[in-house]
């Protein structure tokens, strides 16, 4: 009994064909999209792309991504919050308040009040800006 391959090959002409003696249309050659250099080039720039220069930046990356999330999600630096410095502003309004009541100038009170407040007010402004860019920062 024949296997498959040999019933194909018993259906196939027996006569040799002799490619040699045909022709190869050279217009052809006028189709190709790139030369064969310029695709080298490009396949060369891909290669060092795929297999060097990725990881390299990559990891330069992942380097400058990890110090971020250092400051701005494990806190490293420490910076202060509103809500350490939130007994500060109830102090700072309770001044405000008796010098009003009493009728006098704040600063006679507490000369740095201005000061101090302003700093307490910049910090919250600073604090949401912080936490906007927290919050922009991609999960990996």
């Amino acid at each position: 009994m024949k296997n498959n391959i040999e019933k194909v090959y018993g259906k196939l002409p027996k006569k040799k064909v002799d490619l040699k003696k045909h022709k190869i249309d050279l217009a052809l050659l006028n189709d190709f999209e790139y030369t064969s250099q310029f695709t080298n080039e490009i396949i060369g720039s891909l290669d060092y792309t795929v297999n060097n220069w990725f990881d390299e930046k990559f990891d330069q990356m992942m380097e400058i991504y990890n110090e971020i999330y250092d400051v701005y999600v494990n806190n490293s630096e420490n910076y202060l919050k509103v809500v350490d410095i939130a007994n500060d502003q109830r102090v700072l309004d309770e001044i405000l308040t008796r010098a009003n009541d009493l009728g006098i100038e704040v600063a006679d009170v507490y000369p740095e009040w201005y000061e101090h407040s302003d700093a307490l007010e910049y910090l919250n402004g600073l604090e949401s800006k912080f936490n906007s860019q927290k919050d922009s920062l991609p999960n990996f």
